[in-house]
């Protein structure tokens, strides 16, 4: 865990920038007049970020709570991938195809779906002794929802345009 302190990372899109020569200490994180934004050629392409996360133990169990009393209940699978940070993804997978009653039981005149959301990932790429990072987009399940099915109803014209057609193949 040392190890990921101090590493330089390559991101488009950064959140912490510790080593802007722009930024003083105390300064507020908005861009300033005369400061280089990210349409700029001179915007920085590598940033130092620190990589421990904050306040992550908090959100747990509501989530827990919430997975288990949703009408379209899911769990998690856990992704690992030692190349990638977070290295650990949970990526959850609904119960049932169908939904939930309120009394416990499946009503499959529903439909359990997925819900994804496109996530930013740090990939490793190892440039001789010195880790470097890329940034990566990756779609995780965070969940599942109940839903109506969908319905596709056929035309009225459909039916009458095969059977004028039947006619055509038929005649001599």
């Amino acid at each position: 865990h040392h190890f990921f302190r101090s590493l330089v990372l390559v991101l488009v899109l950064a959140l912490t920038v510790r080593s802007s020569p722009h930024r003083k200490a105390g300064a507020s994180a908005r861009l300033r007049e005369g400061c280089p934004d990210q349409k700029d050629p001179k915007f920085p392409t590598t940033v130092k970020v620190d990589i421990r996360i904050s306040n992550s133990e908090r959100a747990f169990g509501v989530v827990h709570d919430i997975r288990n009393r949703s009408l379209a209940p899911w769990d998690y699978r856990l992704d690992e991938d030692a190349a990638r940070f977070p290295r650990v993804i949970a990526d959850a997978q609904c119960r049932l195809s169908g939904c939930a009653s309120p009394q416990g039981q499946e009503d499959r005149s529903l439909n359990s779906v997925p819900i994804r959301q496109q996530i930013l990932v740090l990939r490793r790429e190892q440039r001789g002794c010195v880790p470097s990072y890329r940034l990566e987009k990756r779609l995780v399940t965070v969940g599942c929802t109940c839903v109506t099915p969908v319905v596709q109803h056929q035309s009225q014209q459909q039916p009458a345009a095969q059977a004028a057609l039947g006619r055509r193949e038929g005649s001599p």
